[in-house]
């Protein structure tokens, strides 16, 4: 599918999976309430995307863009004040931090929407050296995740050289980047799908991933199936709120708590046997400490039944299942403050 046949939602879908999740989460929450449950769609179902539809997409809104008339001047300070005035003081921090990682980055930014093992792939072969460059210029876990991927022995040299790394000539940052672009062609991003889909729902208000998923039932349940399983797994109970994982104790009190709760960590442990009556989570955690060693195959099956459960509960609106946007929401006080004249 080339570019001229893309509508107005798919562009707005490729456009919304070029940026920062929480950035195009925002987005979505600012657009009218069908716009949004049309985009949802077409990102879930968005696929491969090449680089040339990306880059025609971005090119056509950077030109539309550009057409506008410049209101204010553009700039480091500009940006600041206008995220001072319009979120949460506590995240700014993170946001400007996403945005210095940008600028840090220079020509290797087209780098940071690509998953982890195109990039290891891409460089993998090329010199040490040249690794180790690339990966100061990603961000820290993106990094982390590429320099998994390689040859222990490879591994370690890129680590060395990467500690040792002074200054590099820009010319020759421009060169290497030049040469990955070329490299990579029309090679496909992992752009769209089920996970990029659900990734923005999480970082969306509860209410407003709940009417979304709820459309999407009528649309296509198995698709608001496979998102709801995307946005919620078991360790995520440890994010819950406790009148929710009250009423997922009771309705699920059937089910091999013990042994789902066996291969989890001691907090998220707790967590649950605290939420039970005393004699109940006395009982729950003697269980769990009579069990023997287990296969993963039966504890995950023992979560999997309770998840179902789960996602059924917050279907029906009984349970609120954690959400980014909901925690943000919880630990702050909203101060906006007027622009600086």
């Amino acid at each position: 599918m080339n570019h001229e046949s893309l509508d107005g939602t798919q562009k707005t879908a490729i456009l919304l999976l070029s940026l920062d999740q929480a950035m195009a989460a925002d987005l979505l929450g600012r657009l009218p309430r069908d716009q949004v449950e049309r985009i949802a769609l077409a990102i879930a179902n968005a696929g491969t995307v090449t680089r040339e539809q990306q880059e025609a997409v971005l090119s056509e809104f950077k030109t539309a863009f550009e057409s506008r008339p410049l209101m204010q001047p553009a700039g480091s300070e500009t940006a600041r004040e206008l995220l001072e005035r319009s979120i949460d003081q506590n995240e700014i921090e993170p946001i400007q931090e996403r945005l210095e990682e940008r600028v840090h980055a220079g020509p290797f930014a087209f780098l940071h929407s690509r998953h982890p093992d195109d990039i290891r792939k891409l460089i993998e072969t090329e010199h040490p050296q040249a690794i180790a460059v690339i990966a100061t210029k990603l961000p820290s876990l993106l990094a982390s995740q590429v320099l998994a991927g390689l040859e222990p022995s490879l591994r370690v040299d890129v680590l060395g050289r990467m500690a040792r790394l002074g200054p590099t000539d820009a010319e020759l940052l421009d060169e290497i980047a030049f040469i990955l672009k070329v490299r990579i062609g029309q090679a496909p991003l992992r752009l769209g799908g089920i996970s990029a889909a659900a990734a923005i729902l999480r970082e969306s208000p509860p209410a407003v991933s709940r009417d979304l998923l709820q459309s999407l039932d009528q649309k296509d349940t198995g698709l608001a199936g496979s998102l709801r399983e995307s946005m919620f797994a078991f360790t995520d109970l440890i994010d819950i709120e406790d009148d929710s994982l009250t009423i997922i104790l009771h309705e699920t009190r059937n089910c091999s708590w013990a042994l789902a709760l066996k291969g989890c960590s001691d907090k998220l442990r707790q967590r649950v046997v605290r939420a039970l009556p005393a004699p109940q989570g006395k009982g729950l955690a003697r269980d769990i400490q009579s069990l023997g060693p287990l296969r993963l195959s039966e504890i995950t099956a023992a979560q999997q039944e309770i998840l179902r459960s789960i996602h059924a509960l917050a279907a029906e609106g009984d349970i609120v299942l954690p959400s980014k946007a909901a925690a943000t929401e919880k630990s702050s006080i909203r101060t906006r403050k007027p622009m600086k004249q």
